[in-house]
Order: C-alpha cells, then structure tokens, then sequence
C-alpha cells in the first residue's frame, strides 16, 4: 500500500458533496455538538435490529428504550413510535426467508489499487442459495420512488465489494431494509398505512462494470483529495443543494457566508478527530 490511511464511504461522499465540508470535518476536525433526531432515531433503530437478530425482540425493544430519549417536537420518531415499529417488524417479519451469516455489523478494510477501502456491513445473510449483504435504513418518506436515489449509489457497491473479499464468495447483492415511523392517526381512513406498509425490502444488484468503475473512481476520489490537501485548497460547492442536505441546513453554512468566526465555532461544534475504525469497528 502507497500508505496505511483507511479510506471509507462517509470521508468520500463528504468530499464529493463539498470540499469545504471536507475542510472543516477532516481537516479542521470540527463536529457539530447537536445530532439531528433522524440521525438519532436511525441510529438507535439501527442498534436494536442488530440485538434483534442475534439475541431477540425483547433485548432489541431494551437497547432501543435504553439508547433513545423523545425530542421536543418531534411527534414521529418517539420512542413509542419506534417500539411500535420493532414490534411490527418482528411480526411481519417473523419468519425470514434467509438465515444470518456470522454475525451484524462485519467491519472490512480492503485493498483497491493503492489504497486501502474500509467500510462496515449491517447483516450478512444467506437467501435461496445467494448470499446477500442487508443493510438497514429509516425515513418518515416510504414510496416506491425511495429506492431510485440507490441505483448508482457508492454505498451498496462498498458493501457488495468489502462482502465478496472478506467472506471469499460471490455476493448476489445488497438488499435494502427500509423502515418508516408513523406517528398514530385518531380518525382512519382508506389511505391510512397499515403497519405492514411501514416496511420495504429492495435489491440493489451491481454488475461487474460497476464495482470496476467504483474502484477506478474511488482512486481517482483519494488522488483529488490528497492533492487539495498538500496544496491546502478546498473550495465551497457550487452545487447550492449541498447547502441544504437531506432538508438540514449544512452546519457549516454561517462560515461560508460570513466567515470563519470563534464565536460560531465555540458556540456550534466540538473538536473531534473523524476515527471511524478508534472501536475497531469500521464506519458504514
């Protein structure tokens, strides 16, 4: 390896997004000191489908009540929301048509060219004889349509790359776990979701093209970044979207309109090296 730096999805996709953001997470090691309740309620999800799988509803129903607190004005992602949606989740899931391969949250570092690609697997399964990589998501936003933004996506082809290195067997895909919070409605209707409409289950297939082009580009990705960062230049995206990302103001955003300002920095973050591998683990 031309170094032993561990590249990962997250630290690309800041980059990709913004070199500016890149700029002051990485390199400035700024965090912002609040988390989104999405990010939040995803996480803790995340954690008790883990438990779930390997221990049992009740533990998993533990963790989640353990892990997560309600957010003033949040009426979704509440804890009774998100015990409901395990619950459901167990009953309609009950019988799987897969059996779990090892063990939740696989972390891998691979190497791709010169380089060394890191990432981390949510639940290695065996399905009718495929062996797949699931990967679990939440969002208040479940259609048909919510599965298109994955059809190009680096984040599945990472995990569909790190899945046939690291267990030595071809991997048929990724399957996506989609599951929506929904907050109780007092009057139902005929459009009222049922509970089984809460969850959906996709697969996102790659070609040997793509995973191919997906270790080309991610070099090319590590070549621009290391040269912004000997040169020090990290300009701001001229993709204005960026800006408000996944219907969140980019934290960053007062900086690029006034300035880099003390009293912002010690008011809004914290300084935290990003270490997706410091437990060990690799981050998603």
């Amino acid at each position: 390896m031309a170094s032993e730096r561990i590249w990962d999805y997250t630290t690309i996709d800041m980059f990709q997004r913004c070199r500016k953001y890149y700029y002051w997470r990485i390199i400035r090691q700024l965090d912002t000191k609040t988390v989104s309740p999405a990010l939040l309620f995803g996480s803790a999800i995340h954690d008790a489908l883990d438990i779930y799988y390997t221990e049992g509803l009740d533990k998993a129903l533990a963790k989640f009540r353990e892990t997560y607190v309600d957010r003033e004005g949040d009426e979704i992602r509440t804890v009774e929301t998100g015990t409901k949606l395990l619950e459901n989740y167990a009953r309609i899931y009950a019988h799987e048509p897969f059996k779990v391969v090892g063990k939740p949250e696989v972390g891998f570092v691979i190497p791709i060219g010169d380089i060394l690609w890191g990432g981390r697997m949510d639940l290695p399964v065996e399905w009718s004889g495929d062996f797949w990589i699931m990967e679990h998501k939440t969002t208040t936003k479940l259609t048909g349509s919510f599965f298109k933004q994955f059809a190009l996506d680096k984040q599945p082809t990472s995990y569909i790359l790190g899945a046939e290195t690291y267990f030595n067997r071809p991997c048929r895909g990724c399957m996506l776990n989609v599951l929506e919070p929904w907050k109780e409605v007092k009057r139902v209707t005929e459009k009222t979701k049922k509970p089984e409409d809460q969850f959906l289950r996709s697969p996102i297939l790659r070609s040997q093209m793509l995973k191919d082009r997906f270790k080309l580009n991610i070099q090319r990705v590590v070549r621009d970044i290391l040269w912004c960062e000997a040169n020090d230049e990290f300009y701001e995206t001229e993709l204005k979207s960026a800006c408000f990302y996944y219907n969140y103001d980019c934290p960053y955003r007062l900086m690029c309109e006034f300035g880099e300002n003390d009293k912002i920095i010690n008011a809004e973050f914290k300084v935290e090296k990003w270490e997706p591998y410091k437990t060990g683990d690799v981050d998603a």
